[in-house]
């Protein structure tokens, strides 16, 4: 049933309804459609299902062959969700909320299956740190983990399982195989005690660990030997894109490296982007250490940007969350850096400068969307912190907390100087909270689309097989 839904939410009509007689067309079920079933919540009645443990032989059943099983399934976990909404916050908090509400859905808004998601994880992950931090924490070369993964989900396109066999033609064995399934997967039995052993009666069900995540791999066996289910094809993807962080974020050189290939992608993403007579560097020596991570300068408009990037992940605690900012100050210290880093540099560099210079904390997560609440807090930290480093008030230029895929998205169909103005506006109790584009939007600026950044160089740089396959 999972599969099913998301293939045809996907538009594979076809295969999906070999597993789920399903109304209307793709389009019905996709977000917004009439028959639009929220991804999150197939994957909250998964692991509803598998803390449950195994149904009892004379236990009655449910066909999830058939839509009416299937809905009548999803509006009992719909009313237990319900119940539980209000069960650690109040009504009255619930802006404080929006950003734990918002955050498990941004992945599925996004998409996951695309070469922005593979391009950029396995640019910042797959290096040469990441790679030894792998193999000593699961003893699996991390490109043949990567080049499994990819070859299950392109093979659990058509069907909701598939066979080491499959995979013979790309030269991986069984045995590579079930090596990947015990770091990303488990058996049926495994699952449920996994299930079982991460649940929290002071979470709501909604906001507990996914399995499909975590762990999208469930293997069974039978006499012609193991299979590999794939509930999610979608949560695969991230699994071995963004997921990778998980893997090597014990190892300090790794998360080091990572931080750093980070800075050089979001480093060439700018400089593809930028107009003739912009001007883009990394960071520079000063007197305190090393400035900002990109320097921007457009010399015709006398505008900049100064940008501080920012790898850190999500916390699992924050996500779960009722009240982030709140119950997890200390997780957001990274971001108040970074603000506080680029009003340094604006200070350091640009204080007598004739530029009129704006900040961007370009954030890997989007840690601030939809935290219109709690953005105030997080500057009012940051001029505390300047205040004790003397930065003049005049330096503190304006600041936009915005995320990498935001931040792509707008150098890619807006004019740079739309760009700093909005950037400048962000940084305003109106549109604290926003997604970048949204301040566009908002001011009905015309887009002017530029030719694309090329993920796929920085994914055979990282993993040299992509190019023997594709």
């Amino acid at each position: 049933m999972s599969w099913a839904i998301e293939a045809m939410r996907d538009g594979r009509e076809k295969v999906a309804r070999r597993r789920l007689e399903m109304p209307g067309v793709p389009v019905d079920h996709e977000v917004g459609g009439k028959f639009f079933v929220p991804p999150w919540s197939i994957d909250a009645i998964l692991r509803e299902k598998l803390s449950l443990g195994p149904a009892e032989q004379n236990a009655k059943r449910l066909n999830l062959k058939s839509w009416n099983g299937a809905a009548k399934l999803l509006d009992v976990y719909s009313s237990l969700s319900n119940t539980e909404s209000v069960m650690d916050y109040s009504p009255s908090d619930v802006l404080a909320a929006m950003p734990r509400l918002f955050w498990p859905q941004y992945d599925w808004q996004l998409g996951t299956s695309n070469m922005f998601r593979v391009g950029r994880a396995w640019h910042v992950y797959a290096t040469d740190d990441g790679k030894a931090a792998f193999y000593a924490k699961y003893g699996i070369d991390l490109e043949l983990f990567l080049k499994v993964g990819f070859g299950i989900y392109a093979g659990s396109a058509e069907h909701p399982a598939i066979r080491p066999s499959y995979l013979t033609t790309l030269g991986i064995t069984k045995a590579q195989v079930h090596q990947v399934r015990q770091v990303i997967g488990d058996t049926i039995k495994g699952h449920h005690e996994w299930a079982r052993s991460t649940g929290n009666p002071d979470v709501p069900r909604d906001f507990l660990r996914s399995v499909t995540k975590e762990k999208p791999l469930f293997e069974v066996s039978d006499t012609e030997g193991p299979a590999y289910f794939v509930p999610s094809r979608s949560n695969l993807m991230l699994r071995i894109t963004d997921g990778l962080y998980y893997d090597i974020v014990s190892d300090p050189d790794a998360r080091r490296r990572s931080g750093e290939a980070f800075e050089n992608l979001c480093l060439e993403l700018v400089r593809h982007y930028a107009g003739a007579t912009i001007s883009i560097e990394p960071e520079r020596k000063t007197t305190y250490g090393m400035s900002a991570d990109i320097l921007v300068e457009d010399k015709e408009t006398s505008k900049g940007l100064i940008v501080e990037c920012k790898i850190r992940r999500i916390p699992q605690r924050v996500l779960t969350s009722p009240d982030p900012f709140e119950d997890c100050a200390d997780a957001f210290t990274d971001v108040v850096k970074g603000i506080v880093q680029v009003w340094r540099t604006s200070h350091e560099l640009y204080s007598a400068s004739p530029m009129n210079m704006a900040g961007v904390v370009l954030q890997y997560d989007p840690w601030t969307i939809l935290g219109n609440v709690f953005v105030s807090k997080l500057f009012k930290s940051a001029h505390e912190k300047a205040n004790a480093l003397h930065i003049p008030i005049s330096d503190r230029i304006p600041v936009a907390l915005v995320g990498y895929a935001d931040f792509e998205f707008i150098l890619r169909d807006y004019a740079y100087s739309d760009i700093f103005e909005a950037v400048c506006e962000w940084d305003s109790e109106k549109f604290h909270g926003w997604e970048l584009v949204g301040v566009l939007r908002a001011n009905k600026k015309a887009k002017s689309p530029k030719s694309a950044f090329d993920y796929g160089t920085v994914v055979r740089a990282a993993v040299p097989w992509w190019s023997e396959i594709f």
